[in-house]
């Protein structure tokens, strides 16, 4: 067995975890209008689809096996570089952005343990 499985599978745990549970702040938010309580579930929706497909694709032996955990790897740093960055520069209060700042830093380090112990 490859070092490959654990990796994804504390990825995709932690995604779950993370998104599904953001699903409850959204819902809870009664100062998001329509719009920003759509696309935050779209953000979730993405998130736990993306760790599914790439579930799914390591146990296929085709094309999808390498996209799909390309895809969530780099959608993971992309949306925490930009959304997390634009939270930290942000007139957030200290908590909230120390929060977001740990939750930004471990998803980033776990897809970058997912893409350095990737199978090539």
């Amino acid at each position: 067995m490859s070092r490959w499985p654990r990796p994804l599978w504390v990825l995709v745990g932690w995604s779950w975890f993370l998104w599904i549970s953001r699903l409850r702040n959204v819902f809870n938010d009664d100062d998001l209008d329509s719009w920003g309580t759509a696309w935050r579930v779209g953000v979730v929706v993405l998130f736990t689809v993306l760790a599914l497909i790439a579930v799914l694709g390591e146990r296929q032996n085709g094309v999808w096996k390498g996209q799909a955990l390309c895809a969530l790897v780099w959608w993971t740093v992309g949306f925490w570089l930009i959304r997390g960055g634009g939270i930290i520069l942000d007139d957030h209060d200290t908590a909230f952005t120390a929060i977001h700042t740990v939750l930004m830093a471990i998803s980033i380090g776990l897809a970058m343990w997912v893409w350095t112990a990737r199978p090539r």
